[in-house]
């Protein structure tokens, strides 16, 4: 007993304002006026009594908390005499406090003044409530006290911990905290109070943040991203950008400007992690997001302008990568905002943003949400189909023009074989791609197998959405449906084109990098007596099935170079010199075989990282490869034509059945114009056009020149034609006699000097490596040749 009233005694001495709710000396009973100061998420009751001679105040605070607390004299804690209740093993202690910032406030002892505050009586944690009653004088004479006059309308603030964890001071957030204006009038009863509501900024700045980055972010980024086929997307996905980052900047400024203080290093080291974090995020985020403002108003500028600009082609472009940044920042710093305040709900609400966005960014990679996103589909069902007009030929002559902007409300192209109107599209790597690819075939650049000549980019392919789209957007209008290409072997019914699986069966070197391929299919067979009228421009399309990583190609069909083809040529070749040596025939007439079982492919080996022509190059398995085709736009010849082939290397090969056709055309010519219609129906070329051909071409030897028994076969017969058909340059550092052969480069004096004049050519076609196409295409357009055709 005598130990227990010793350390009694001992705890009296040295925490004289501690008292314990069991202590009978303590004082509970509550003053007889009464204020409530908050009656929302926090209850926190005042009552107050003055001494009889009006010197000295006794109060008593209840609130629902049993966080720490505090209470105090002034309008903020940039001038505040605070009294601050702390838990220290459920034992309360009060500090007389004054500050004049943000931050953990100094005691008065601390700063040199005294603590006038005296703990009469408290409860901890009574049915989720404490209580605390203590007294204090009126006119303390502490340069860090203010006076409590009774009577006179006084500035409260007050404050508690965010969690129940907060026993001691730390920061309470924007939300755990108010002010209030109190009629300090003892009378008993309960006194008014007015809520100054200084949380206004910090609830603008809330929600405005809340609704700007967790919400309308990513409608914006929907927009931008998901409706490509709106013409306005560019516009209202900037602007709502423009009216986040405003938004965003304005009412942080706002919340800073209550206190900038925080800014300072010594205070803001006091802040919690959670502050600290979301202060640095907004820093960041605001600078990169009037940078990404300013990037996206030029970035929108550069998508829809006509003019070249190959920066804003970069893929993905710095908008985009910066964009992802700053969208991440700001869901970042929402998220802190979010945990700082605990606030549960917005919490469940961002993540069920999320959560949706995770979701249309599935179907988005997945192509389901084309149907949803397709804008302006039924007007562009109704175009140009009653002017009966072939819609190409709008474009093409609109290539010539120099009034392109006034008539590119018509993007019209061709997708395999298909005419799609892509009229309404931004193209993300810039409008000006429209005016390069108009009128033409993309399927080579839609696959990734090429990119455009004029751009010194890598090649891109494009996306599954991309390709829904242009299914979605074809106008019913085809190109070359007329080419019976296949014929299945078993009921022997025709198929215009496949996608199927076929496997590698032969091999046929030309040279180190150049090679021929043969696929085999075990349903189907292709007709081998098209002429190179019906197959001029004509492709497939090649992946690897067993590769997923190998790039996707495309190569042009050559039937002329089957081996049922070659050996008919030189069947031919034997026949037509025997007739002109008037020879007896002795063998049978030799006639094409109607069918092949095995489908051509010429393809060069290039060096690259998953490039399909080194993986085919080096397949000695007989792998599987998917093949789809034949593409192409179907390229009409009329008779009296004069057409010009530039080609440079491999590009030779699409001109190589044109140029048999044009051989067996001269065979059948020559007959006629020296034995009559009986012997040239002996070759039998089918339809007749008869044109000229110009052959450029540029090789590095002669072992590139594939082929050479349909083109020097051809020139040696021109001597023999009343009107030559074929006239051939070869640029390279070797000699031949079969035709001229230069060491420069080609250029306008050299087409001028061979073609004589250019008005005459009907069509200039070209076909090579990147690189020459793009010069060849400038060389021609600066001598005013504009129609030209890049195979």
């Amino acid at each position: 007993m005598i130990n227990l009233l010793i350390l009694g005694l001992i705890e009296v001495i040295i925490c004289q304002n501690r008292f314990y709710y069991h202590d009978p000396s303590n004082d509970i009973t509550k003053p007889r006026t009464h204020a409530k100061i908050s009656d929302s998420d926090t209850h926190f009751d005042f009552y107050f009594e003055f001494s009889e001679d009006k010197k000295e105040v006794i109060m008593f605070i209840e609130i629902d908390k049993i966080s720490y607390f505090s209470l105090g004299l002034g309008k903020s804690m940039s001038d505040a005499d605070l009294w601050v209740f702390e838990v220290y093993d459920n034992v309360i202690t009060v500090n007389d406090s004054y500050c004049v910032k943000h931050g953990r406030p100094p005691t008065d002892i601390s700063s040199g003044g005294t603590d006038d505050l005296q703990l009469l009586g408290y409860y901890y944690n009574q049915n989720g409530k404490t209580g605390v009653k203590f007294k204090r004088l009126v006119k303390t004479g502490d340069q860090y006290d203010k006076d409590l006059i009774e009577g006179e309308a006084v500035d409260f603030i007050w404050a508690h911990g965010k969690t129940e964890a907060n026993i001691t001071v730390s920061n309470h957030g924007n939300v755990n905290r108010g002010s209030v204006i109190l009629n300090f009038t003892d009378d008993g009863g309960s006194n008014d109070v007015i809520i100054v509501d200084e949380d206004n900024t910090y609830y603008i700045h809330k929600w405005t943040n809340f609704v700007c980055w967790g919400i309308a972010s990513d409608v914006a980024i929907i927009i931008g991203r998901y409706y490509k086929t709106w013409g306005y997307r560019t516009y209202l996905h900037g602007f709502l950008f423009i009216l986040i980052v405003t938004s965003s900047i304005t009412t942080a400024m706002m919340m800073l400007s209550t206190d900038w203080s925080v800014l300072e290093w010594s205070n803001f080291k006091e802040q919690s992690v959670k502050n600290q974090f979301h202060i640095i995020i907004f820093m960041i985020v605001a600078i990169f997001m009037i940078a990404q403002s300013i990037g996206g108003i030029l970035y929108n500028y550069m998508l829809t302008s006509l003019k070249i600009n190959q920066k804003v082609s970069v893929k993905p472009s710095i908008h985009a990568i910066l964009g992802s940044v700053v969208y991440t920042l700001g869901k970042l710093q929402i998220i802190a905002g979010l945990f700082m305040d605990n606030d549960i709900r917005l919490m469940l609400i961002l993540g069920a943003v999320l959560t949706t966005r995770l979701i249309l960014e599935v179907l988005y990679q997945k192509g389901s949400l084309i149907n949803v996103v397709m804008t302006g589909k039924e007007s562009n069902s109704k175009k140009v189909y009653n002017d009966g007009q072939n819609p190409l030929l709008d474009i093409n002559n609109s290539q010539q023009d120099e009034g392109f902007e006034k008539k590119s409300s018509k993007l019209w192209c061709i997708y395999k074989n298909q005419v799609v109107d892509l009229s309404q599209m931004i193209h993300p790597g810039g409008n000006y791609i429209w005016k390069l690819i108009q009128g033409q075939d993309v399927t080579r650049y839609i696959i990734g197998a090429y990119t455009l000549d004029q751009l010194k980019i890598k090649v891109y392919q494009h996306s599954i959405y991309t390709l829904k789209i242009l299914e979605k957007y074809t106008t019913g209008i085809y190109v070359n449906q007329d080419l019976e290409f296949f014929i299945n072997q078993s009921n022997r019914r025709v198929v215009k084109q496949l996608k199927e699986t076929w496997k590698l069966n032969t091999i046929h070197p030309y040279t180190d990098q150049i090679a021929y391929f043969g696929f085999v299919h075990d349903k189907y067979q292709f007709k081998n007596t098209l002429s190179g009228l019906q197959t001029f421009g004509q492709y497939f399309i090649i992946k690897s099935i067993e590769d997923n990583d190998i790039s996707t190609r495309q190569y042009t069909m050559v039937q002329s170079m089957t081996s049922q083809r070659i050996k008919f040529r030189k069947d031919l070749s034997d026949l037509f010199k025997k007739i002109l040596s008037l020879q007896t025939i002795q063998k049978e007439i030799p006639k094409e075989e109607e069918y092949s079982s095995e489908l051509p492919l010429i393809i060069k080996r290039y060096q690259s990282k998953n490039g399909f022509s080194s993986f085919i190059h080096e397949d000695n398995r007989n792998g599987e490869y998917l093949i789809e085709g034949p593409y192409g736009n179907n390229i009409t010849i009329e008779n009296g034509n004069h057409l010009v082939f530039i080609a440079g290397g491999t590009g030779l090969f699409p001109f190589l059945d044109i140029l048999e056709y044009q051989l067996k055309l001269t065979y059948h010519k020559i007959l006629l114009k020296q034995f009559g219609q009986e012997a040239a129906q002996i070759i039998n070329t089918g339809q007749i056009k008869n044109f000229k051909i110009t052959l450029f071409l540029a090789v590095n030897s002669l072992d590139d020149l594939i082929g050479k028994d349909i083109y020097f076969t051809l020139l040696s017969l021109q001597s023999q034609l009343d009107i030559p058909n074929f006239k051939m340059v070869v640029k390279g550092n070797f000699k031949l006699k079969e035709c001229d052969i230069i060491t420069q480069r080609f250029n306008a004096q050299i087409f001028k000097s061979y073609i004589g004049d250019l008005n005459t050519v009907s069509n200039y076609f070209i076909c090579g490596p990147p690189t020459m196409n793009f010069a060849t295409e400038k060389i021609l357009k600066d001598i005013e040749v504009n129609n030209i055709t890049v195979l």
